[in-house]
């Protein structure tokens, strides 16, 4: 399937850009809800903590104004009767004032936990929420893929960034035992081994290592990734590796790569197919992706509540393609892909500025600030 402006240009991301326009509009009013409804909570628990400060302070001033005026008036008084008088109003001030400090810190407690608890709650709805969009329409990202096994199956993450935002997720994969020759099919490599009935010598043995499975990978951007592959038993390990275009390929702890005989007999190529396949597999073949954090400079943008500011950056690579089709297109006012079917049927698709800035505009402030970002502001009618 191919995606193209309304000039039959390719588009600079080969998605529905409609579609995923549309989602991410959805995404901004559910998440924004959330995250504002978030924000009042947040600002509800400083507000009570203040208060409570407040009146703990109040009543440790008027307790000790209480002693002190007590004391005053007492310190020349030698009547026992007096002197009771003195001890039980001090003691009795003393008990009510802890016993309302005790009272006013349990309902505090007890008040900022269900606020906790709800917020967390409506973090999590904002992370389930993003999950699915993040899956694949967060534009222009790098990526790094890590996998390994756990207890038996293979398991992975994928951290993602751009413009000083990262989100970090959890995945799952199709095969969960992942063997070199699903991947890629035969592999052998060279290893020294001792032969000789009489006198033992260094001989070059091809080890077939196309059972092993995966034990661990890394995939980063479009220069680096590596593997280690492991077999039962007996228990052996190869690892490969490239960066740049070097390669470095260990059976064991042996570098073959290093050794200029071991490597005559080696077939890059074979290696090559085998990391090639392996990043093609890691990116594609995943089951299962749970967005798990997403962070802007660093820090948890959702507890932090500052998912409207991903979304602004979000919105600034979709703005760049929003403009491009108007500027491409041939009605006016209206953002129009065209979609090419793999049998050659083509059909346009389209959303009108109008359209997207009355869906924006429900979220209020917020949204009329997406819609200017994303370039369907109403000004530009």
């Amino acid at each position: 399937m191919k995606y193209t402006f309304q000039d039959a240009v390719d588009l600079p991301v080969q998605r529905d850009f409609i579609q995923d326009l549309r989602d991410f509009i959805e995404v901004a009013k559910k998440v924004l809800s959330l995250e504002n409804l978030a924000i009042e909570m947040n600002d509800e628990i400083k507000t009570e903590t203040l208060s409570l400060e407040k009146r703990l302070n109040d009543l440790d001033k008027f307790e000790n104004d209480i002693i002190t005026f007590i004391e005053n008036i007492s310190k020349d008084m030698e009547a026992r009767e007096i002197l009771e008088c003195r001890n039980t109003l001090l003691d009795s001030c003393n008990t009510l004032a802890t016993k309302n400090r005790k009272n006013l810190k349990d309902e505090f407690k007890r008040r900022k936990k269900l606020l906790e608890h709800e917020v967390l709650r409506l973090e999590s709805e904002i992370i389930s929420a993003l999950s699915s969009f993040f899956e694949a329409s967060v534009y222009g990202t790098e990526k790094k893929y890590t996998a390994s096994m756990d207890n038996g199956l293979l398991k992975g993450k994928l951290r993602a960034y751009v413009a000083g935002m990262e989100y970090q997720s959890d995945l799952a994969f199709v095969n969960e035992v992942l063997t070199v020759q699903k991947v890629s099919g035969n592999l052998f490599l060279p290893t020294w081994t001792k032969s000789g009935l009489l006198h033992k010598e260094d001989k070059v043995k091809m080890v077939d290592v196309s059972d092993f499975v995966i034990a661990s990978v890394n995939h980063e951007g479009d220069d680096y990734i590596d593997a280690v592959f492991e077999n039962k038993k007996p228990v052996h390990k190869f690892k490969v590796s490239r960066d740049n275009a070097i390669y470095h390929v260990y059976y064991d702890d042996y570098d073959i790569t290093a050794d200029n005989t071991l490597i005559k007999s080696l077939k890059l190529e074979d290696v090559t197919a085998l990391l090639d396949e392996l990043k093609t597999y890691i990116g594609i073949h995943i089951r299962s992706q749970k967005l798990e954090k997403v962070l802007l400079d660093g820090e948890d943008a959702v507890k932090n509540n500052e998912v409207f500011d991903c979304l602004k950056l979000i919105a600034e690579r979709y703005g760049e393609i929003v403009r491009e089709c108007i500027k491409r297109g041939y009605v006016k006012n209206e953002i129009t892909i065209k979609i090419e079917q793999a049998d050659g049927a083509r059909t346009e698709k389209y959303i009108s500025k109008e359209e997207a800035f009355d869906h924006l505009s429900e979220i209020g402030s917020e949204g009329i600030e997406l819609a200017d970002i994303l370039g369907v502001e109403m000004g530009e009618k």
